[in-house]
C-alpha cells in the first residue's frame, strides 16, 4: 500500500500549531497521523532555524498542600547555644524532654525506644 501524505496546507497548519506550543499527541489525534510524524516536523523546523517551543516534559506540578496539613504533628526543636564549640539539641518527644550532644552521629527515635550513636 502507498503511504498517505499530508497536503501542504495541513503540514503548514501543523507547523504553525507546533510553533504556538501545541501538544504533539493532540496534533497527531487531530490530523490522524502518528506522533512520530509530528516530532519529525518539529525536528525539521529546528534544522531550518525556526524557533520551536520546547516540549513540556515531566509531570505536572501538584497543587500545593495547605499549611494546616503540613503542620499536623508539630515537634519542638531547639538549637541551644553551648559553651565552647559543642552544640546541644533539645527535643520534646511525647511530653519527655530529651537533650542530645552535637557530637552524636546518629539519633534514631522510635515510638518505644531511642538510639543515639556517637
Amino acid at each position: 500500500m502507498k503511504k498517505k501524505r499530508l497536503s501542504k496546507e495541513k503540514a503548514a497548519e501543523i507547523v504553525k500549531l507546533l510553533g504556538e506550543g501545541r501538544d504533539a499527541k493532540e496534533l497527531a489525534d487531530t490530523y490522524n497521523v502518528s506522533i512520530a510524524t509530528i516530532y519529525n516536523f518539529r525536528t525539521r523546523l529546528k534544522r531550518e532555524g525556526t524557533i520551536v517551543v520546547p516540549r513540556k516534559r515531566g509531570r505536572k506540578p501538584k497543587a500545593e498542600k495547605p499549611q494546616a496539613e503540613l503542620k499536623k504533628n508539630p515537634t519542638e526543636f531547639q538549637k541551644l547555644p553551648a559553651t565552647g564549640k559543642m552544640e546541644t539539641y533539645s527535643f520534646v518527644i511525647n511530653g519527655v524532654a530529651v537533650t542530645v550532644s552535637g557530637r552524636a552521629k546518629n539519633v534514631h527515635i522510635a515510638p518505644d525506644s531511642m538510639v543515639v550513636n556517637f
